[in-house]
């Protein structure tokens, strides 16, 4: 059995680490109400789970939206978690492991409904036999004001694309916008993705202005995702139209990267705002997560009484509401090179935690899941809580 289960809402943040060894879980028997013993590799039981900590201070730092899938391992139902990498508060440039129940430095903790649960913990990096899907979604503005940097991006782009899909499951799918929607992808292959951003040789911004023939229906899609005015730059619209119509793998993380030089003009309206991703109802986890690439130092360095809800509002919102990463260019994109992006560590640090004794979850009612990631000094602190519904 496969598949995936909805997220419904995020009620407040956090981050995560680990590896487990094989142990005893649990599956209940929904339909007696009994719990059945049975042997998970790699699964703890969840009566060897301890409550989630209490952290002795604020977070300081953020879990990024988890992905999810149903599997079947040695027979029983087994749910994965699987989250984008998290910086180490403590180490510039560090990325945090995870360690699960039965680690003797456990620094990770999940409860559903209020009950500990066993989690097994996979820091991908350690793991070549474990590839993680990705679902990849470049939101390219292709503006006037993008010409100065438009080809470094579009190859940029392509060379980081390919080093990713030699270590990681990748699909890739882009939309580019300035005022209307310009040019997009459905989620495709490595190669038919640089084909799409090699496009009859074009150069600049005209990289990003065209539309695949891939069996999408561009031709709706773009006046639907359109705000109002043409001038104006709009990446919430350009992300809502892949979220809502892009064609992503059941069980994939899913990841964004916009990159813009400009602030995002929701022209008035709540739909096309960044708050649109900050309200769980419109952006549950499963969603993903939204990655900000900003290139001009003018509006970075704006003060914060000079951005104005719903027209004139920071990109980088995005990430800090799904729990993205952000990084600043300079406004040619000299010296940048997307290895050095906080993004590639995110997905090259990945997690899988493996949660079983679930089969009583799928009853088609939310319940509440807490992730808390504690270190043994509290110097890393960080708390995810939302709500799901498993399918």
């Amino acid at each position: 059995m496969s598949g995936a289960f909805a997220l419904m809402s995020v009620v407040s943040m956090s981050s995560c680490q680990g590896l487990v060894d094989a142990v005893l879980g649990h599956e209940d028997n929904a339909s007696s109400g009994t719990t059945t013993p049975t042997t998970v590799p790699g699964i703890p039981s969840d009566a060897s789970a301890k409550p989630n900590p209490t952290l002795p201070g604020s977070p300081n730092t953020t879990i990024p939206n988890p992905g999810s899938e149903v599997v079947t391992k040695s027979g029983q139902t087994v749910v994965n978690f699987n989250l984008t990498g998290i910086l180490d508060p403590t180490q510039a440039g560090g990325w945090l492991k995870l360690y699960g129940t039965g680690s003797n430095i456990q620094n990770v903790w999940m409860s559903i409904d209020g009950n500990a649960k066993g989690i097994a913990v996979i820091n991908t990096i350690d793991q070549s036999t474990v590839t993680s899907a990705v679902d990849l979604v470049f939101l390219v503005d292709n503006s006037g004001s993008m010409s100065e940097e438009a080809n470094a991006v579009a190859d940029g782009i392509i060379d980081w694309s390919k080093k990713l899909s030699k270590t990681l499951d990748m699909r890739f799918g882009c939309v580019g916008y300035w005022g209307p929607i310009t040019g997009g992808i459905n989620m495709t292959t490595i190669d038919k993705f640089v084909d799409f951003l090699n496009y009859n040789n074009s150069k600049g911004t005209r990289r990003t202005e065209h539309f695949a023939e891939d069996g999408t229906d561009w031709s709706t899609l773009k006046p639907a995702y359109s705000p109002t005015s043409s001038m104006d730059e709009n990446g919430v619209a350009a992300l809502r139209l892949a979220d809502e119509n892009f064609k992503f793998r059941s069980g994939a993380n899913r990841v964004y990267v916009n990159f813009t030089d400009e602030p995002i003009y929701p022209q008035g309206e709540a739909k096309w705002s960044t708050d649109y991703v900050k309200e769980p109802a419109n952006w549950p986890t499963t969603k993903g997560t939204i990655h900000t690439v900003f290139s001009d130092e003018y509006y970075k360095n704006w003060s914060d009484d000079r951005w104005t809800p719903l027209y004139e509002e920071k990109p980088w919102l995005l990430s800090e509401y799904t729990g993205g990463t952000t990084k600043f260019a300079p406004s040619d994109f000299s010296g940048v090179t997307l290895d050095d992006l906080p993004i590639t560590g995110a997905l090259m640090n990945s997690y899988v935690i493996s949660v079983t004794n679930v089969t009583s979850l799928f009853d088609g009612k939310e319940h509440i899941v807490k992730i808390t990631i504690l270190n043994a000094d509290g110097s890393i602190r960080a708390e995810k809580e939302f709500a799901m519904i498993f399918k």
